[in-house]
């Protein structure tokens, strides 16, 4: 399987602020974007003589960029979180953690909301930081229920091995079957994949932060999102 993060890989903390750096820039370039999108659509309008289809059409688009700008801005947030976290670890059940976050999804939608799978006998327990693991299995759920919201086959797997524990998103592009997201009808990778682009480097650093990585892959029918913590020593 093919790597596809395509990320950069922190060992200290030194890299970790070079890199936060960085993103800061990217996120304030993604945040330009729009704001000159919305400017020209809002100097158009003022021009008048817009008929109604016109009108609505210029709304959608500043609808969309104002989403976009809202999604750059819950990632910088993310990452300043995230910086003045730290990454001090203790005991944690990842098992509470992902559980509990699919109830509340379920509690919005339960007909399309993804389940959890898990390999182990009883709750795992790893060692990492509390608001950095919480953040980083968010995000990871948060695209996994959005991905079965949009009718697409997902699956969401925890195992244990070695001294590593690992919670993987499987997104499925071919599918068979109706009715829930444990068997959806889809035939197309179509869409948002689990994590877009900022979400992923997001994800990436918060988990690197504490000792863990991302790995994305895929195969031909198939991606992979896979989280590895160390798991907590008894």
């Amino acid at each position: 399987m093919k790597n596809l993060t395509g990320l950069p890989q922190a060992s200290t903390l030194e890299t970790c602020s070079d890199d936060f750096l960085e993103v800061l820039g990217t996120l304030v370039h993604k945040l330009s974007q729009p704001l000159t999108s919305l400017q020209g659509t809002v100097e158009v309008a003022l021009m008048g003589e817009l008929d109604v289809a016109e009108c609505r059409r210029i709304l959608e688009i500043s609808l969309q960029e104002t989403q976009r700008m809202a999604k750059a801005l819950s990632a910088l947030r993310a990452v300043l979180e995230m910086e003045g976290a730290g990454s001090q670890t203790q005991p944690l059940s990842w098992t509470r953690t992902i559980e509990n976050m699919l109830e509340e999804a379920a509690s919005i939608d339960e007909d399309y909301c993804p389940r959890l799978v898990s390999a182990v006998q009883g709750e795992v327990w790893v060692k990492a930081s509390p608001r950095l693991l919480q953040l980083a299995t968010a995000r990871l759920i948060g695209g996994a229920v959005r991905v079965a919201r949009d009718r697409r086959a997902v699956r969401i797997i925890l195992s244990v091995a070695a001294e590593t524990a690992s919670l993987t998103v499987c997104e499925d592009h071919v599918s068979s079957g109706s009715g829930g997201a444990s068997g959806l009808e889809t035939r197309s990778p179509s869409g948002k994949p689990v994590l877009e682009d900022i979400d992923r480097w997001v994800v990436s650093r918060a988990i690197e932060c504490q000792g863990g990585r991302l790995n994305v892959s895929q195969t031909s029918e198939s991606r992979f999102y896979q989280l590895n913590v160390p798991l907590a020593t008894p």
